[in-house]
C-alpha cells in the first residue's frame, strides 16, 4: 500500500490546489482580462458578420463558432414546455427523490414524444423543453407535437402523480408555447464548450406563450393560429360525445408579447377514440372533414 510523505499533499488536494492556483491568476489579472474582453467585444461589434438565407434548416455541423456566419430561415416553428410550480419542487433532503424521480417521468417522457415528430431541433432548458420545426408541415407537425405532449400531461402525468405520489405534492403538468417567424442561427462559445444560439422571436415568444397558459393548456400565438386555422381537423373537435363538431379554440392575451398579445387558447386534448385518425390526418396533410364546414357557417 503506498503512502503519501508527511507534508506532500495527495493526488486530490494536489489537483485541487492546482485549479485553485489557475484561479488566482486569473484573479490577480482580472483588469487584463476584462480589458481583453471589452476589446473583443468592441471589434466583434463594429464588424460586419455574414447573413446567409437559407430554405434547409442547418445541421450543428454548419454552425461553426470559428467563423462568423449567420444563417437566416424564414418559417421555423417553435414549441416551448415547461412544467408549472417547478419552482416548488425540492430537491432537498428527501424531496430529492419525488423531485429526481418526476423529472425523469416528465421531461424524459417530453423529449421521446416531441422527437417522434421529426423536429429539426430539440432541447433541455431547465426542467422544460424546446423544439423548432421547419420545412414540410412544420405547422402541422409542430401543432400535433404540442398537443401529445398536454394529452400526457392530463392524460398520464397528473393521475400518476396523484396516485403515486403523496398528497401536498405540487399541482404540476406540462404549460406549451407554439409561435413562428425568423431565426438566426450560429454556434457561440469557445471550442468545446459552444451551442448554438437561436435568435429571433420564435423561441421566445413560445416561451412566453407557455409561461402563460395554465397546465394542460396550449397557447399559439395569432400568426401560428392564422396559419392552422383552415384546417377542420384543427379547428373542430371531433364531435364526441354527442356528433356534434365545435370550436375548440378561445382567445386569449399574452401580455408580455406586447402589440402581439392577441393569442388562442387550446384546452382539448387528443380524443380516446378519434386521435390517431385526427393527428393521422393531420400529418398526411388534410384539411376538409364532413359537417365542419356547416357548423363553421
Amino acid at each position: 500500500m503506498s503512502t503519501v510523505p508527511p507534508g506532500v499533499p495527495g493526488p486530490e488536494i494536489a489537483s485541487t490546489a492546482l485549479h485553485l492556483s489557475e484561479a488566482a491568476k486569473v484573479a490577480q489579472n482580472i483588469s487584463a482580462l476584462l480589458d481583453d474582453q471589452h476589446n473583443r467585444a468592441k471589434l466583434d461589434l463594429q464588424t460586419a458578420v455574414e447573413v446567409i438565407d437559407t430554405d434547409r434548416f442547418p445541421s450543428l455541423a454548419d454552425l461553426y463558432s470559428e467563423k462568423r456566419t449567420w444563417f437566416r430561415m424564414r418559417g421555423v416553428v417553435a414549441v416551448s414546455a415547461d412544467l408549472k410550480n417547478s419552482t416548488g419542487l425540492s430537491v432537498r433532503d428527501r424531496y430529492a427523490q419525488t423531485s429526481a424521480r418526476l423529472y425523469e417521468a416528465a421531461t424524459g417522457s417530453a423529449v421521446r414524444l416531441m422527437a417522434k415528430f421529426e423536429p429539426q431541433f430539440i432541447d433541455i432548458q431547465g426542467d422544460g423543453i424546446f423544439a423548432l420545426f421547419h420545412g414540410d408541415l412544420a405547422f402541422e407537425r409542430a401543432f400535433c407535437a404540442g398537443v401529445t405532449l398536454k394529452t400526457f400531461s392530463e392524460r398520464s402525468l397528473e393521475p400518476l402523480i396523484d396516485e403515486l405520489f403523496t398528497d401536498g405534492f405540487p399541482d404540476t403538468g406540462f404549460k406549451v408555447g407554439i409561435a413562428s417567424g425568423v431565426l438566426v442561427a450560429k454556434k457561440i462559445g469557445i471550442r468545446g464548450t459552444n451551442e448554438p444560439v437561436w435568435a429571433g422571436k420564435p423561441v421566445n415568444y413560445a416561451v412566453k406563450c407557455a409561461g402563460k397558459a395554465d397546465r394542460h393548456q396550449l397557447i399559439v400565438t395569432s400568426t401560428v393560429h392564422d396559419k392552422l386555422a383552415n384546417n377542420d381537423y384543427i379547428t373542430h373537435s371531433c364531435g364526441c360525445p354527442n356528433g356534434t363538431p365545435v370550436p375548440v379554440w378561445t382567445d386569449t392575451s399574452v401580455e408580455k408579447l406586447g402589440k402581439h398579445a392577441s393569442c388562442k387558447l387550446l384546452r382539448t386534448k387528443w380524443c380516446k377514440e378519434h386521435g390517431d385518425e385526427f393527428c393521422g390526418a393531420i400529418l398526411d396533410g388534410k384539411r376538409r372533414r364532413d359537417g365542419v364546414s356547416q357548423v363553421a357557417a
